[in-house]
């Protein structure tokens, strides 16, 4: 019977260690160390995405708790907004963007409403289409794609909030009375003609 060595995998750890040390020192010696490392930081948000894809697997795939998945899509999208910042987006152009940080905001919420019952889904839908909805209006100011001044704008615009409620409640009356109708027509349809005679 063979005896098995006290640390199997030694081989392939020493390996492994040797290739990281070599290649810190090729980037050393060929001067790219300073450079490669700048990349490397620069790719930090990865973790962010990692974190927030494990969140959701969790969820819909091991069918984990509904809690996760509005953390799990705050920091995926936040990883995916930092990591274009770092690597696309020019930078001190956050004051120009500052908008998205509603989308990523409005758009977690959506797949979080999903799981959640019909009264509290209509209300988190409602929530983040408005967070959605602001950001689209706020981002044509902060580009400066608008000559406008905000403040004029929204002096002028303001009857327009009013009206966006308004809407939301007519919505919200309508859903109701469909679900009421639903409801209605499946207790009666429940009621055999048997039970409607004797009655």
């Amino acid at each position: 019977m063979t005896k098995e060595p006290r640390f199997p995998n030694k081989l392939l750890i020493t390996g492994m260690v040797l290739v990281l040390i070599g290649s810190a020192a090729l980037f050393w010696t060929l001067s790219l160390f300073h450079e490669v490392m700048l990349w490397l930081v620069s790719l930090w948000p990865v973790v962010l995405v990692v974190a927030g894809l494990v969140m959701l697997y969790l969820v819909y795939l091991k069918e984990k708790s509904d809690r996760l998945i509005l953390p799990g899509m705050i920091l995926f999208m936040s990883g995916i907004f930092f990591l274009l910042y770092n690597t696309i987006i020019p930078e001190k152009s956050i004051e120009r963007i500052w908008p998205a940080f509603m989308d990523i905001a409005g758009i977690s919420l959506l797949p979080y409403a999903f799981k959640k019952r019909r009264r509290t889904r209509i209300g988190l839908f409602i929530s983040a289409l408005t967070l959605i909805g602001m950001s689209l209006l706020f981002f044509p100011f902060s580009l400066n794609l608008i000559e406008t001044d905000f403040l004029h704008f929204a002096i002028q615009w303001w009857p327009v909030i009013i009206i966006g409620v308004g809407l939301v409640l007519i919505v919200s009356y309508l859903i109701n009375r469909r679900r009421r109708r639903r409801t209605t027509t499946t207790a009666q349809d429940t009621t055999g003609p048997d039970d409607r005679s004797r009655s």
